[in-house]
Formats: C-alpha cells, sequence, structure tokens
C-alpha cells in the first residue's frame, strides 16, 4: 500500500489487541451511513502511526441530507501526524471478495489517497512494543486498492499492492497494468471503488473505478496474479505466498509533509463473498487475430453455482441458452474480421452477479495451411503428399533468410503423366461456408528460369465432387517476386463442390501436355506460402 513507507509501514486495518482471529466467514455487511447509529455496530477506526490523536472518524451530512463518513488527519507527518487512517467494519474473514464503497476525490485541497482493502491481517499496537515500529496499526499482509491523487485530480490514478508486513513489496506495477491513470481531467468529484479478490492458488486481484455503483466503467487495472512462487512484479528470488483470507475495510492516506493530513470521504461501504466477479477471460480482453474455432474460459468465484453467459457481435450480445455447465464455452459461427463481446453473470445463493464485459477480434482470415508448425521433409511430405511415384520427391519445407516457411513444389513435367500436384486430406470434412468468407487465398512465388506451366488450385467434397481452377497466366510460376492469387469460392460452388464438407485441397502445375524442360533432370520450383480463407476483397483475382 505504501510507496514510499520502507520503514515497514502501509495501510490495514485494526481489530483486537494483537491479530485479528477467528475462521473464515460468510457475513456480508454493508454500511450506508444513513441511520441515527451506524448500520453495523462494530466498526474501529484507528491510524498509524497514532503518536498525536489527531485522527477523527465522523458522520457528516451533505447538502441534500445524504450522511456519509469523513476520515481526517490534520496533522503534518513531519510533526508526528497519521500516515493514514482506516476503518473496520467487523472482524469477520473473507476469502472470496469484493469490497466497495463510493469514495470522493477531494481535489487540490487535500492531495492524498483513499481505497480499499481485503484479506487483511491486522496488529494493534499501543505503544509499538509489539512492532518495534510505533503505536497504531500493523498489517502482516493486505491487499489494498488505491483511489490516488496526490498529484492533483487532473493526475488520478488508480492501482493495486500486495503489502507484507506494512511494506508494499510490488515493483513494475505500472509495465503489468496494476498502477495506471484515470482517462480525462473531471476527477473533483465522487465514484465508484471496487476491489475483487477470488482464489486461493493461485489470487486473482482487480481494482475497478465506475461513475456510480452500477454506472459505466471509467478504469480497470489488469488482474494481479499472486501465485507461491517467483510472480513478475516481486524481486528476483522473491515467493512471497498469497493471502488466503481476512478482513475488508476502507482508508485515507498521505505521507506528504505538506499539505498536512489527509481528508477522504466514503459512503455505502460493503464486503460480500458473493460479489467478485469471474476474471482471466481467454483470449484475453480486447484480444485481435483470434481464431474463429476459439473456446471461451474463465475463472469463477467460490460463490457461483452457475452462471449466465452473454455473447454476440460487439452491441449485439445475447444470453445463451442453455447456459454453459462450466467455465468454458465453445461458440459457433463466428466470423472472419469480427469483433465480439461477451460477458460472465456468476449464479449464487443470492442471485446472477454481473460481471465484466470483454472483446476479443477474430482474425482477418482464416489459415487453410501456414506451414510455420512443421519442422521437417517428411513432416510435410506425409501431409501433402504428390502424385507422382514414391521413388521420386518432389515436396520440400522450405525456410526463407527470414525464417518464414513455404511449400516447394518440384516439378518434372517433360515426363509423364505431364502434370505434378500435391494434395492434403483435411482433418475431417470442413464447412467453409459458416465463416463469412467469399475467397480463397494463397501466395506463390516462382523461379524466372522455369518454363511455363499452368498453375491451378482443386478441391474436392467429401462425395468426390471437385473442380480445378487454373491460374489466368502460365507464366504465373517465373514470378520471382511473392504474388498473391485470390479464387472466389462461388467458382466451386457453381461447379457443385459441397463447401460445407470440403475435404481435400491441391495445388499442382501442368496440363497434362509435355512441358518443354530439357529430358533431363532438370526441375521447375515454385513455392507456396499461406493458403486462407478471406472475406471478399476488392481488386483483381490473381496478381
Amino acid at each position: 500500500m505504501f510507496r514510499r513507507f520502507r520503514s515497514r509501514a502501509s495501510i490495514c486495518l485494526l481489530t483486537g489487541l494483537i491479530v485479528l482471529a477467528g475462521g473464515t466467514a460468510m457475513g456480508d455487511w454493508f454500511e450506508t451511513f444513513d441511520g441515527e447509529t451506524l448500520d453495523v455496530a462494530t466498526w474501529q477506526f484507528d491510524p498509524f502511526p497514532d503518536l498525536t490523536k489527531t485522527f477523527t472518524n465522523t458522520i457528516l451530512t451533505d447538502p441534500n441530507g445524504n450522511k456519509y463518513l469523513s476520515l481526517d488527519e490534520t496533522t503534518s507527518t513531519e510533526t508526528g501526524g497519521s500516515a493514514f487512517g482506516a476503518g473496520l467494519a467487523s472482524d469477520e474473514q473473507f476469502t472470496d471478495v469484493r469490497v466497495g464503497a463510493i469514495v470522493n476525490v477531494t481535489g487540490d485541497a487535500s492531495r492524498n489517497y483513499c481505497g480499499l482493502l481485503a484479506r487483511a491481517t491486522i496488529v494493534i499496537d499501543p505503544d509499538g512494543s509489539i512492532t518495534g515500529v510505533a503505536p497504531g496499526l500493523f498489517a502482516p499482509q493486505v491487499y489494498v486498492m488505491h483511489v490516488n491523487w496526490e498529484d492533483g485530480p487532473g493526475n488520478l490514478r488508480i492501482d493495486i499492492e500486495k503489502v507484507v508486513n506494512m511494506q508494499n513489496i510490488m515493483r513494475n506495477e505500472s509495465d503489468l497494468g496494476l498502477d495506471l491513470y484515470v482517462p480525462g481531467l473531471n476527477h473533483a468529484r465522487s465514484y465508484y471503488a471496487e476491489l475483487d479478490v477470488l482464489g486461493s492458488d493461485p489470487v486473482y486481484v482487480t481494482g475497478s473505478l465506475y461513475e456510480y455503483r452500477g454506472g459505466p466503467l471509467v478504469a480497470k487495472t489488469a488482474t494481479m496474479v499472486d501465485t507461491s512462487g517467483n510472480d513478475p512484479w516481486e524481486d528476483e528470488g522473491v515467493s512471497d505466498a498469497p493471502f488466503l483470507s481476512g478482513t475488508s475495510g476502507i482508508f485515507g492516506q498521505n505521507e506528504q509533509e505538506q499539505p498536512a493530513g489527509y481528508h477522504t470521504t466514503f459512503d455505502d461501504v460493503f464486503s460480500t463473498s458473493e460479489g467478485p466477479a469471474a476474471v482471466m477471460p481467454s483470449p484475453a480482453d480486447g484480444a485481435t487475430d483470434v481464431s474463429v474455432d476459439v473456446e471461451l474460459g474463465w475463472i469463477e468465484a467460490s460463490f457461483a453455482t452457475s452462471r449466465e453467459l452473454w455473447f454476440g457481435k460487439a452491441g449485439a450480445m445475447e444470453k445463451v441458452d442453455p447456459a454453459p455447465a462450466g467455465a468454458t464455452y465453445a461458440p459457433s459461427g463466428l466470423e472472419l474480421g469480427q469483433t465480439y463481446q461477451w460477458r460472465v453473470d456468476q449464479v449464487g445463493s443470492g442471485g446472477a452477479v454481473s460481471g465484466h464485459v470483454w472483446t476479443f477480434t477474430t482474425a482477418q482470415y482464416r489459415d487453410v495451411d501456414g506451414f510455420e508448425s512443421l519442422t521437417s521433409d517428411a513432416e510435410i511430405q506425409g501431409i501433402w503428399p504428390h502424385n507422382i511415384g514414391a521413388e521420386f520427391q518432389y515436396v520440400f519445407l522450405a525456410t526463407d533468410s527470414a525464417g518464414v516457411k513455404s511449400m516447394q513444389l518440384d516439378v518434372q513435367n517433360q515426363y509423364e503423366p505431364f502434370f505434378t500436384e500435391a494434395t492434403r486430406t483435411l482433418d475431417g470434412p470442413q464447412d467453409w461456408s459458416t465463416l463469412g468468407v467469399e475467397t480463397l487465398s494463397l501466395s506463390f512465388v516462382g523461379r524466372d528460369d522455369n518454363s511455363e506451366h499452368p498453375l491451378y488450385v482443386k478441391l474436392e467434397d467429401a462425395a468426390g465432387q471437385s473442380l480445378k481452377v487454373e491460374h489466368p497466366f502460365t507464366y504465373a510460376c517465373q514470378s520471382k517476386f511473392w504474388r498473391q492469387w485470390d479464387i472466389a469460392l462461388d467458382e466451386f460452388t457453381a461447379a457443385g463442390v459441397d463447401l460445407t464438407s470440403v475435404a481435400k485441397i491441391t495445388i499442382g502445375m501442368g496440363s497434362g501436355e509435355p512441358s518443354g524442360q530439357p529430358m533431363d533432370d532438370d526441375r521447375d520450383s515454385i513455392f507456396i506460402g499461406e493458403i486462407s480463407l478471406v472475406p471478399a476483397q476488392d481488386g483483381p483475382a490473381a496478381t
């Protein structure tokens, strides 16, 4: 929690004389501050360090009659004032938890922090003899979300931290998306802040800021994944264990000498076990170039006994019926080059808890074969066998100086059958009619000393119906530059090829008549690059 308090001081809560104890509970709490008395009778407030006794907690009323909590320190840290003050509604222990509150960014008058904490273990040290640090709060462990305007409301930030023995042990927070600036400038106002923690090992921690509760998302940190190993935000060699349970609360903070103290306000504070949203979407939120055959996955909180899934093109999500039985779902009929949105609403004993909206964009094309996964001639020869006798080999795996792989097809069409082709039998018949594609595209390059040969592609369906389409230029195989050839799938459909059941694809050269190559071991070669299915494109069909 503390960035600068390296003398082992950080934010946290206190309850009990030494350390909070007790088993894990499911006792959710909610505080509105609106009644004559507090909704939760067990609130406790304490600062660190507790030297000047100038930290206060007060219920105030705004001009509209709404009551709220104010945590205040009037003495500078230079003269012993507290660096932070915290409030804890109860000593109930939470595992998976959502902590939320309305917070107020108080503007230039008070450049400080406020925030939320979860899974906290607290020690109260009356005179500093227990911890050897100072009187007040001591936190052996806590996860924290900061709402930070120490550089003024025009530079509002949110972050999450893992604090061990009052010290923030994290590094690289900004690089990992765990410390980020909030967009815009109009921040001298109230927001709704939310801290979600779920899991055991790993633990997933996420901080979010909204316009208001249930309103538009303003900013969200990446999800911190806390494991028992060395995490990317820990120093090398450090493997601090995840925090498995603890209490929840709020805090105000200002470690700077000027301006003196802090003034932070809160309303509608709560802690609930039925609240953490599902996390770790796969594909990741905002992912691009996603396969149309993607399977969605996510991680749920322990309260979830079922879930509701919403999925669809951007702006058109619909509820999936029936709902997935577990935390995976394989959508069908995805189109290339489209952006999709999805959301997982977890369902527990209290009903559905709305999740975050995630997005991904599918690839602009679908690979039929890109050759990049292949590693040897023998492998490509097994996948793309040729039509000439087994005593000869005409298919090879080529790799250029940049490491890009392609299929090299050699031909000796001066000999019977005067054409050479390689055929790939697909892994089961494929449906090419549901992808929003209209074109079969392949790239190729030849050699300028090749003889002229017709270059062709043939598709065959599961029933054996086929069509061979020839490139319009017989000299195409002499191009020493990579070219793209786009073939309209309608050509195959018109010939009766069933594109819902494509079984084989063949690439070949030759007309069935002698090619005119020298009658010796002369070989011509063409190199086939990526073969893909793409949406309709403007421009010529062959280049």
